[in-house]
């Protein structure tokens, strides 16, 4: 379930066993994009160059996968498995939703690229071990309590071949005190899709907890990860990522670009507290 990766963050969200389970992707993602696949199959038309930010960061720190074997972490709708494939990688998507399944399969079939996408938990893989070359996976693991992470980690390992890399964007956030403040100020409105009240709405917020389906994950947690493999590298992005829903406007988005390079550059002091880390693990 590669879906959006922005969170709406807060250091009082409900525990992480606490989690509402996933389906919800597969009704939201999947049926309805089934129909309008089959309506106008030509929207459906995958370049890399055109993907979401979040996806291109993955894509672009790919190396050369021509002949490898990737494993697509909670594959979504297929779009990313689409964009290795067309790379030429031979290429598995897992997902729990069986109409995303269904629809990924469709979408590989569209753009004339072989890849297969199977039901299934990214924590329980069906492969054997040291099955593929590379596991990939974007803003998928945020969605899972701790521990189903913790074991979705440790299964991208068991399959990685020997000297294998695993890939992952997610959001990230590793500052309590942005964290509680970004909560200060609601987002959107009552029924849109990323609408967030104010913490301070109490009964709003509240249930607004009771529908959360996803957590924050830290910089402590991928280092905890990291213990099984052999080495591990980060990037962040988006330091400034968390205004622009407070702030709309091209302008400011504009700006925002502009001036997060700097703020997440690899000796910037302040990176650690972007909004969205890029992390590579190496069996």
């Amino acid at each position: 379930m590669s879906q959006p990766t922005s969170s709406p963050g807060t250091s009082t969200s409900p525990p992480a066993a606490e989690l509402l389970d996933q389906s919800r992707w597969n009704d939201d993602y999947g049926k309805a994009a089934l129909k309008e696949l089959e309506d106008r199959p030509e929207q459906f038309t995958i370049a890399a160059e055109e993907m979401p930010e979040h996806k291109r960061i993955l894509i672009d720190s790919l190396p050369d996968v021509r002949g490898m074997r990737v494993l697509d972490f909670g594959s979504g709708q297929g779009e990313l498995s689409v964009a290795m494939a067309q790379r030429g990688a031979i290429v598995t998507g897992i997902d729990i939703g069986t109409e995303l399944v269904e629809l990924a399969s469709k979408l590989a079939e569209i753009n004339n690229v072989d890849c297969e996408f199977i039901v299934g938990s990214i924590h329980e893989l069906p492969f054997e071990d040291g099955t593929y070359d590379c596991v990939v996976g974007v803003g998928i693991l945020h969605h899972l309590p701790e521990l189903a992470a913790s074991r979705s980690f440790a299964e991208a390992h068991r399959v990685l071949r020997p000297g294998g890399l695993a890939l992952f964007v997610e959001p990230l956030e590793n500052s309590r005190v942005f964290d509680l403040l970004q909560s200060l100020i609601p987002v959107g409105s009552p029924g849109d899709s990323q609408y967030r009240p104010s913490i301070l709405q109490r009964t709003k917020w509240k249930a607004f907890l009771q529908t959360l389906d996803e957590r924050q994950l830290t910089d402590a947690e991928l280092k905890r990860a990291a213990v099984q493999f052999t080495a591990m590298h980060t990037r962040y992005h988006g330091w400034l990522a968390r205004l622009t829903r407070i702030i709309p406007g091209s302008a400011f988005a504009q700006f925002c670009e502009k001036v997060d390079p700097w703020l997440c550059h690899p000796r910037s002091p302040v990176k650690r507290y972007s909004r969205q880390v890029f992390v590579e693990f190496r069996k």
